[in-house]
């Protein structure tokens, strides 16, 4: 499969090819452009496991780590 939003460095970049969390979640994250086939960007991870900031083809957000990883991605490193 893929890796999971937590895996990826910061300013590396992937496609979200499923996400497992509960439905309600899933409709609050495709409002701010975090649904399957979009493309996130790392910008910044707090410290200590903290959350990750991302950039949602323009949108900004921060997501909690145990939310990150249930967001599964396909790398776009190399295209």
């Amino acid at each position: 499969m893929g890796m999971n939003l937590m895996e990826l460095k910061e300013g590396q970049s992937g496609r979200i090819v499923s996400i497992r969390t509960a439905q309600s979640l899933q409709a609050r994250l495709r409002a701010l452009n975090v649904s399957v086939g979009r493309v996130v960007r790392v910008l910044h991870f707090a410290p200590f496991d903290g959350g990750v900031m991302l950039d949602a083809e323009g949108v900004r957000l921060a997501l909690r780590p145990s939310v990150a990883r249930a967001v599964l991605i396909e790398s776009e490193e190399g295209r």
